[in-house]
C-alpha cells in the first residue's frame, strides 16, 4: 500500500514538473503548434543589465545567455540572419553572436543545423558605434564620436576580424547606407549625404537635408529622413542623383520623417510622420502622409512586404495596407514612458515579436484572418528590450 502511494506521489510530482516546464516555455494558455518558428531564434538584450539572450522560438527556451560590455545593447541581425550584433555605444564595443544556425550544402538541398549559440567576438570598430546597416554581405557601422564607418563582410566572419574603415567629414550622429559599390554617409549636423567609394574616396555630396536622421534602402535607392522632407539618393547606370521630397503643405508643426523602413517586395518605403506615417514611392517620387491613433515607436513590414506593421507609443500593434488603411490593431504592451525602458518590435516569418520591459516578457503576436492575437508570452529575467530575429532561409530540417 505504501509503495503504491509513493508511486502515485512520484507521478504527481513528475506531472507538476512537466507542467511547470511547459508553462515556462509557452507562458500562455493557448495550445498552438509552433512549427512555423522551428529553426528561428530571437536575440534579446536586457535594458537594465549587460545580459543578452538567445531564445529558441520553437520551444521558448533560452539557449544562451551572454554578457556584453555595455548595458541595454542595441540589437541587430546580420544580412543572412546567422549572426546577431549587440552594439554598446558607450562602451565602444560591438559583440558578434553566432546564432548556432548553419547550412550544410548537399547539392540539391541544404540541411539546417541547429547548435548552441556562442559569442564569436567582441571588438572595437570605432568610438561610439551607433547605427548599423546590413544588406547583401555588408555590415556597416557608423561611429559617432570619431566620424568613421566600419564595413565588415559577413562571409568572412569567423575567418578574419578585418574591416574597411572610411573616415567621413566629421564626428556626427550618422546614418549610412550602401547601394552598389557606393557608401552613403548621412550627417545630422551637416544636413547632407556624402558618397564615397569603398576605398573611402569622396565622390560627391548632396546638401539640403537638415537634421538628417533615419535611412532605408529599396533596390538602388536610399532614403534619408530630413526635418523638412526626405532625400532620395539613387544609383542609375553608375551615376548618382538626388531628389528631395518635401513635407506636404500644412504639415503639423514638428512632424518629420526620422525613421524609415523598406522591404524588397514592397514598392514603397515607410517612415514616421508625427502621429502618423509617411508613405514614400521612390519611382513616382511622392511622399504622402496618413494618420495613426498614436505616434509610431517602431515601423517594419510583414515578412512578404504586403503589410506595414507599427508599434505605437500607445502600446498597440497596428497592421496597415500599403496605402495606409488600418486592417487590425491590438493593445499588447504598456504605453511608452520616456523614463522607462522602451519596447521594441521584430518580425519573423510566422509572427511579430514585441518586448515588454515592464513585465519581463516578449510577446508573440500573430496576424491571421484579419485579426491580431497574442499567442505566447515568453518570460525572461529583467527587462527585455531590443530584439532581432535570427534565421537562415532555405535549410531543410530532418
Amino acid at each position: 500500500m505504501l509503495s503504491t502511494q509513493l508511486r502515485a506521489t512520484a507521478m504527481v510530482a513528475l506531472l507538476a514538473v512537466f507542467m511547470l516546464s511547459a508553462a515556462l516555455a509557452h507562458s500562455h494558455g493557448h495550445d498552438h503548434d509552433h512549427h512555423g518558428v522551428v529553426g528561428t531564434r530571437l536575440l534579446v538584450s536586457d535594458a537594465n543589465s549587460n545580459a543578452v539572450y538567445v531564445i529558441d522560438l520553437a520551444s521558448g527556451q533560452v539557449l544562451g545567455a551572454f554578457t556584453t560590455p555595455g548595458q541595454g545593447s542595441r540589437i541587430y541581425a546580420s544580412p543572412s540572419g546567422q549572426y546577431g550584433f549587440a552594439i554598446d555605444r558607450d562602451a565602444n564595443r560591438v559583440t558578434v553572436i553566432h546564432s548556432g544556425l548553419s547550412l550544410v550544402d548537399h547539392g540539391d538541398h541544404a540541411d539546417l543545423v541547429q547548435e548552441t549559440p556562442y559569442v564569436l567576438v567582441t571588438m572595437n570598430v570605432g568610438r561610439q558605434p551607433s547605427h548599423l546597416f546590413a544588406h547583401g554581405h555588408d555590415i556597416a557601422i557608423f561611429n559617432d564620436q570619431d566620424g568613421t564607418i566600419a564595413i565588415l563582410d559577413e562571409r568572412l566572419l569567423g575567418l578574419t576580424l578585418d574591416f574597411t574603415e572610411i573616415v567621413t567629414a566629421q564626428p556626427d550622429h550618422g546614418a549610412l547606407a550602401i547601394i552598389g559599390e557606393v557608401v552613403l554617409s548621412g550627417h545630422l549636423n551637416l544636413g547632407r549625404v556624402d558618397a564615397y567609394t569603398r576605398n573611402g574616396n569622396l565622390i560627391t555630396s548632396f546638401e539640403g537635408c537638415p537634421r538628417l536622421h533615419g535611412k532605408a534602402v529599396l533596390g538602388q535607392v536610399a532614403a534619408f529622413g530630413c526635418s523638412d522632407g526626405v532625400l532620395l539618393v539613387a544609383l542609375e547606370n553608375g551615376e548618382l542623383r538626388a531628389t528631395k521630397l518635401d513635407n506636404p503643405p500644412a504639415s503639423p508643426e514638428g512632424a518629420r520623417v526620422g525613421m524609415l523602413s523598406a522591404h524588397y517586395e514592397s514598392p514603397i518605403m515607410v517612415g514616421n510622420f508625427g502621429a502618423g506615417l509617411a508613405l514614400i514611392d521612390p519611382v513616382a517620387q511622392t511622399l504622402t502622409t496618413v494618420a495613426l491613433p498614436s505616434l509610431p515607436l517602431a515601423i517594419d513590414f510583414d515578412p512578404h512586404g504586403e503589410h506595414i506593421v507599427v508599434l505605437g507609443r500607445d502600446g498597440f500593434v497596428y497592421v496597415l495596407e500599403r496605402d495606409g488603411e488600418i486592417k487590425a490593431s491590438l493593445e499588447v504592451v504598456a504605453p511608452f514612458d520616456p523614463e522607462a525602458p522602451r519596447s521594441a518590435l521584430a518580425i519573423a516569418e510566422a509572427a511579430f515579436y514585441v518586448s515588454s520591459p515592464a513585465t519581463g516578457e516578449v510577446l508573440e503576436v500573430h496576424f491571421h484572418d484579419g485579426k491580431l492575437e497574442v499567442e505566447r508570452r515568453l518570460k525572461l529575467p529583467g527587462a527585455p528590450s531590443h530584439l532581432a530575429v535570427l534565421a537562415l532561409e532555405g535549410g531543410k530540417i530532418h
